[in-house]
């Protein structure tokens, strides 16, 4: 794995340090944004404040923190049915870009080593995992992977196999009844797109310039 590795508990304040003045893989669909749009100039204003000193303090919707409270055992789950062990609590720098990073889900580790991303999405309703298997299977029966994930997503895991260097990244979905308890887990590993993360690569440069300029440090 070709990056910086930096071992954080997430959602901590060293987690929210090591996040602040860097673009994150969460995030780069903002930067792929049209640059007239709310989400582009948000995430614009966040960064440009950043560098200037300022605390930003991301949005916590109610989906999001669903999914954060069922990660823990969603991992633990994804564990026992692939014999793997999962490091969740790590940060990745980009060797080159020292202002690009993300934060995985969970990364597989086999004899000390970092082998595989697993990026996890834990679905509320049952109707939205349903969904999201069915795109799945759908897609990689005509041998389309890429297009198994939703285009939201698709710019994070380009974004986190940049980062790594990797060529492929796991996209997980979870989903729980709240009611019985019982679990339903899919995954399909994502092939790396070159010709999207030299896109993405020359997106982001711009917009660390442009976050730089606004700050008046360019």
């Amino acid at each position: 794995m070709d990056c910086k590795i930096v071992k954080v508990e997430q959602g901590t304040e060293e987690w929210d340090a090591l996040r602040r003045c860097r673009l994150t893989a969460s995030r780069v669909a903002d930067v792929m944004a049209k640059k007239d749009t709310d989400r582009y100039q948000d995430y614009k204003r966040q960064k440009t404040l950043e560098l200037l000193g300022h605390i930003s303090v991301e949005d916590n919707p109610e989906w999001f923190r669903h999914g954060r409270e069922l990660e823990p055992v969603a991992l633990s789950r994804y564990e026992y049915k692939y014999n793997v062990t999962i490091d969740h609590n790590v940060f990745l720098i980009h060797s080159k870009h020292d202002w690009m990073s993300c934060s995985p889900d969970g990364l597989v580790v086999v004899d000390g080593e970092y082998t595989q991303g697993v990026e996890m999405k834990c679905r509320k309703l049952y109707k939205n995992y349903r969904d999201a298997i069915l795109r799945n299977k759908k897609y990689a029966a005509k041998g389309d992977l890429a297009s198994c994930v939703e285009p939201g997503y698709r710019w994070q895991l380009q974004a986190s196999m940049w980062i790594t260097g990797w060529d492929h990244w796991f996209y997980t979905n979870y989903y729980q009844d709240p009611a019985t308890g019982k679990w339903r887990l899919g995954r399909v590993a994502i092939p790396r797109d070159q010709a999207l993360i030299d896109k993405i690569e020359m997106a982001c440069m711009e917009f660390m310039m442009e976050c730089y300029e606004a700050a008046g440090l360019a």
